[in-house]
C-alpha cells in the first residue's frame, strides 16, 4: 500500500491538532506562536514522501516515524504542554534524541548519495560532523528567535538572573545531541562487529 508512506504524517498532524487543542484547555496565557509552530512541525515528516516523489526513490516509511515521534516528544509535548517545564531534563533527553533521530536520518541520506562506498570510519565521521552542524544551526535557530521574538529559548536570561553561565545551555545542548550520534555511531559499530563474526 504506497499511502503508508503518508502515515507518518497523517498521524503527525492529527498529534499536533489534539496537542494545540488541550493547550487551548489548559493555558489561561496563550502564545500566538505557538499554533503555527506545532502545525508547521507536525508536517515535517511529509519532507520524505515528497523526496520520494520527486526522486523516484522512495525513502524508508521509518524515517517519517522516527521524526513524527521526536516531533510530538519535543514540539508538542516539549513546548505546547510545557515538558520541558515540569521535567527539568526533558530537553537534555529530546536534545539526545535528536542526536540519534538525526544520525539515523544521515546514515541513510549519505549512503543512497554515492556515500555506502566510504570507509565505515569516514561514514561515521560525516554523521558525527552533520549531527554537530545540526546542533549548531538549532541554537543559531533559538538564537534568532529570541532576538527577534523576545524569548529566552536559550535560558541567557534564566543564567543571568541565577548568576550562573549564560551560554551553559547551549554548550549543554550541543554536547547532548553529540551524545546521541554517538549513541547510534557505538550501535553502528557493534551491529557491524556482529555481522562480520556470522
Amino acid at each position: 500500500m504506497r499511502e503508508k508512506k503518508w502515515l507518518p504524517t497523517i498521524v503527525s498532524v492529527i498529534l499536533g491538532a489534539v496537542t494545540l487543542m488541550i493547550y487551548s484547555v489548559i493555558w489561561e496565557e496563550k502564545r500566538f506562536t505557538m499554533y503555527p509552530q506545532i502545525m508547521a512541525a507536525a508536517c515535517v515528516p511529509a519532507i520524505f514522501p515528497l523526496i520520494g516523489k520527486f526522486t523516484k526513490n522512495e525513502p524508508p516509511v521509518y524515517l517519517g516515524w522516527v521524526t513524527a515521534m521526536h516531533i510530538f516528544l519535543a514540539n508538542d509535548l516539549g513546548s505546547a504542554i510545557w515538558l520541558y517545564g515540569i521535567i527539568p531534563t526533558w530537553d537534555l533527553i529530546m536534545h539526545g534524541l535528536f542526536g540519534l533521530v538525526f544520525s539515523v536520518i544521515m546514515d541513510y541520506f549519505i549512503k543512497r548519495l554515492g556515500g555506502g562506498s566510504l570507509k565505515k570510519g569516514a561514514l561515521y565521521l560525516m554523521i558525527f560532523l552533520s549531527a554537530a552542524g545540526a546542533a549548531a544551526l538549532w541554537e543559531v535557530w533559538e538564537f534568532t528567535c529570541d532576538n527577534l521574538l523576545g524569548g529566552d529559548a536559550q535560558l541567557v536570561k534564566a543564567a543571568i538572573a541565577n548568576g550562573t553561565n549564560p551560554i551553559s545551555d547551549t554548550m549543554t545542548d550541543i554536547i547532548i545531541t553529540l551524545v546521541g550520534a554517538a549513541v547510534f555511531i557505538i550501535a553502528a559499530v557493534i551491529k557491524n562487529m556482529r555481522e562480520k563474526r556470522r
